[in-house]
């Protein structure tokens, strides 16, 4: 185990992957674990507080992220201040996440049914950084390059136009999980680049409002894909995240401005935010 760890880890050049992604995860649980014995009143940890106001853990995590941010950036890569540079990043990112939901509505919805938007922030990004520790290997040597000179020429224009493009695409159509994989085979992001947007994300606000079909159809395959997954949604939610009324609905499940501006007679009184 200790030479696989070397050989894959350390020699390959992931160690700065590998401390970012357990930190990250480590610092999750830990935070999840803390502030639901808060809720519970048990432990002795209690809400931080400055006078009236309540300090929520996001405020740590942008000073170690960009602390942490700052040290990868200057260390030497082979160096004691990298491992702690991602040390901190990852720290930083799980309590920056951990709150997403709460930085999205700007209130503290962190045990709402909207806080569930953390739940698919952790999840993502913990599928990004593992999917960056398997396919990265940066001070791999590389071996003898005997590629066409021409073929390298285009190589950087494939690279963008069959993995970053239908990546972009998927995240567009709000198909994020597809997008994590897509880091690791750009078949994800074809796959997903392919299929019809979600109902709330931009590029079916963009595409699909002067085409109420379309709208539907997405409505539809987006509330059949989520009852699908919901059972497995509603436990990583309620036994990892402690959200005890988890609402599954998503944004499939939502009226979306096209339907329901036919739906709904009588005067706007306004747009809504």
């Amino acid at each position: 185990m200790l030479e696989f760890f070397r050989r894959e880890i350390v020699v390959s050049g992931r160690l700065s992957l590998f401390l970012a992604l357990t930190a990250f995860v480590v610092t999750f649980m830990v935070t999840r674990t803390i502030t639901r014995s808060i809720r519970a009143g048990k432990g002795p940890v209690k809400n931080v507080t400055s006078g009236d106001l309540h300090i929520h853990h996001v405020v740590p995590g942008v000073i170690a992220l960009l602390i942490g941010g700052v040290l990868l950036m200057a260390a030497a890569r082979v160096s004691l201040w990298h491992g702690v540079g991602a040390v901190l990043f990852g720290l930083g990112a799980a309590l920056v996440l951990d709150e997403f939901a709460l930085i999205l509505h700007l209130d503290d919805v962190y045990w709402k049914p909207e806080g569930s938007l953390s739940v698919d922030a952790i999840t993502v990004a913990m599928t990004v950084m593992a999917a960056a520790l398997i396919v990265a290997a940066p001070d791999n040597p590389p071996g003898p390059d005997r590629a066409d000179p021409h073929l390298r020429a285009v190589m950087p224009a494939l690279f963008v136009a069959f993995w970053i493009l239908p990546t972009a695409v998927t995240v567009l159509k709000g198909r994020l999980f597809l997008a994590a994989l897509a880091v690791l085979n750009p078949v994800f992001g074809w796959w997903g680049s392919l299929r019809l947007a979600r109902p709330g994300s931009p590029w079916a606000a963009l595409r699909y409002h002067d085409h109420p079909n379309k709208m539907i159809r997405a409505r539809a395959r987006a509330a059949a894909a989520d009852a699908r997954t919901a059972p497995l949604r509603r436990w990583w939610s309620e036994h990892i995240f402690g959200l005890e009324r988890f609402d599954a609905r998503t944004p499939a499940d939502q009226p979306d401005p096209v339907t329901a501006e036919s739906a709904e007679p009588g005067p706007r009184l306004g747009p809504s935010n």
